[in-house]
């Protein structure tokens, strides 16, 4: 199936969260731009504005100078801080209208997924930072320290607890040769929602290694099988494959990983040619983990309620010896 149309999928399964983040954002910036307006209304003359408010009939009857400095609030903003708080909406503004291009990104040839994941999520996380320019200018609360600017760039490690609650999903588009997934982990907090499209020859069970009791977890070649992984709360890392790689799902919940865990599809055949820095050992390793998982673990339990079955009664010559032994360690 070519990657454009499981793009395309992928975005489809991911529109609750997309149209969520998009509304929030939307919403966001009708506010700051009321704010903006009810500024530039105090900006304006004060007479102008109460006169145009009155209206020839009012003007008429009233002293417009003399009711003018208790009727008109005059703007708050200085022009430094009007300046921000503009950027601010129109940095909201941009990521209203971006479109499906602020939900998609693409992995380069021999790049760095976790790289090019944390830069989506940055530009993405503008709306956040939009959010906290505007905070502080009405506020004084301190901006984020060591960013340049917010609007510009706000990094998901700077994203507090809400901010991560609201988190933007993301589609990634990688070659199997760059799929490295094991450091995705550290980022896989709140509700992000990851979907990798992967191309070309790819390891048979890459995302095993994302499988932790609170994460959803998602490889497969069918995009239908993502609806479930979607709809769950919390994070989550999903994969589309290639035909012959291994098909699980992980959903959290469960009490015991058999409840969370289920496996549809397990190569038989382990990898024998790395896949570029991904090496034969490491494919392996990957496909015979979740084999492992798919065990059941047997847990030993004695007839005794778990405790060491009593040791054999000895005969007088052992208990001689056993009585010899414990006073040579005293």
């Amino acid at each position: 199936m070519p990657s454009e149309e499981r793009i395309i999928q992928a975005l489809e399964v991911l529109a609750p969260t997309r149209e969520a983040f998009l509304s929030a954002v939307a919403l966001s910036a009708e506010e700051v731009r009321g704010i903006l307006e009810r500024e530039a209304e105090g900006q304006e003359n004060p007479l102008e504005k109460l006169a145009r408010e009155l209206g020839p009939l009012g003007s008429a009857h009233i002293d417009v100078e003399r009711l003018a400095p208790f009727a008109v609030k005059k703007g708050s903003l200085d022009g430094g801080k009007w300046q921000r708080v503009r950027k601010a909406y129109e940095t909201l503004r941009d990521l209203k209208n971006e479109g499906d291009s602020l939900f998609t990104a693409r992995c380069p040839l021999d790049g760095y997924l976790r790289g090019t994941i944390l830069e989506a999520l940055g530009k993405a996380g503008r709306a956040f930072g939009a959010a906290r320019v505007v905070e502080a200018v009405l506020t004084g609360i301190p901006e984020p320290e060591g960013i340049e600017d917010a609007t510009v760039f706000f990094p998901q490690s700077r994203w507090n607890r809400a901010e991560k609650a609201h988190a933007p999903p993301l589609v990634v588009e990688v070659e199997g040769q760059d799929l490295k997934v094991a450091s995705l982990g550290e980022i896989l907090e709140g509700t992000l929602k990851i979907v990798l499209v992967v191309n070309g020859p790819a390891a048979p069970a890459p995302l095993v290694r994302l499988i932790t009791p609170g994460v959803a977890v998602a490889q497969t070649d069918d995009p239908a099988d993502l609806a479930i992984w979607a709809s769950v709360p919390g994070p989550g890392v999903a994969a589309l494959m290639p035909p012959g790689a291994a098909k699980f799902l992980h959903l959290p919940g469960g009490a015991t990983l058999s409840h969370r865990l289920q496996v549809k599809l397990l190569p038989d055949k382990e990898p024998r040619r790395a896949l570029g820095a991904i090496s034969a050992f490491q494919q392996a390793e990957e496909l015979r983990q979740l084999r492992a998982l798919t065990t059941p673990v047997e847990t030993l339990v004695s007839s005794n309620g778990g405790r060491k079955e009593e040791e054999p009664l000895l005969d007088e010559a052992g208990q001689l010896a056993a009585w010899l032994i414990q006073q040579a360690r005293l």
